[in-house]
């Protein structure tokens, strides 16, 4: 016969080898499944690519010639994503549903949807803005102003990447190129000035 020491620390170990077995039998309910992609996805600016139908709307409009037309006259001209807006619009079609665009106004404007901070929304205005929607690429001309969340951009020229989100400034000649950045409203207060008490 097995000492009384043995025979407990012997009944102790089937009893936890048999409780996998136990809990499994079980009916507990079941952790949800999450995709690891959806926990570690980040909004990105190509789900921010103009996409879909574009509308365009004026007070008047005239054929130019084939695939030229002129709209003027609180023109506005909309994608999902994207909305420029002019007193005057040269409009070029080219297959597939792609465009250029020449937006002229005092001044003629952008705006440009974001999805979070990552990618926040963009607005945008300067004497004239040409958009080429093949490339992507919008160029404002003279007087140009771009505002990305809270940061600003002036310059005589700015370039701006719808599809990447990218902006280059140019001061043109003897000019400067001015950027504001906002504090993040989360950075801590600043530290009290050296020799004041606290």
């Amino acid at each position: 016969m097995k000492p009384l020491a043995e025979l407990k620390a012997s009944t102790l170990l089937a009893a936890f080898a048999l409780l996998p077995l136990a809990l499994s039998a079980q009916n507990l309910p079941k952790a949800p499944s999450v995709e690891r992609d959806s926990l570690v996805k980040l909004p990105k600016p190509a789900d921010l690519k103009p996409t879909g139908p574009v509308t365009l709307t004026s007070d008047k409009a005239e054929l130019v010639q084939g695939n030229s037309a002129v709209y003027t006259g609180n023109v506005v001209l909309s994608s999902d994503t994207l909305k420029l807006e002019g007193d005057r619009v040269e409009l070029k079609q080219y297959a597939g549903g792609q465009y250029e665009a020449k937006i002229t106004g005092g001044p003629a404007k952008m705006n440009h949807a974001g999805n979070g901070a990552e990618n926040p929304p963009v607005a945008a205005r300067a004497k004239t803005l040409n958009y080429d929607s093949r490339s992507g690429v919008l160029d404002l001309i003279s007087e140009a102003f771009v505002m990305r969340g809270t940061d600003e951009i002036t310059g005589d020229t700015i370039k701006y990447d719808v599809n990447q989100r990218r902006i280059q400034a140019s001061g043109g000649e003897g000019g400067q190129v001015k950027i504001i950045l906002q504090p993040s409203s989360a950075e801590p207060a600043a530290a009290p000035a050296s020799g004041t008490s606290p």
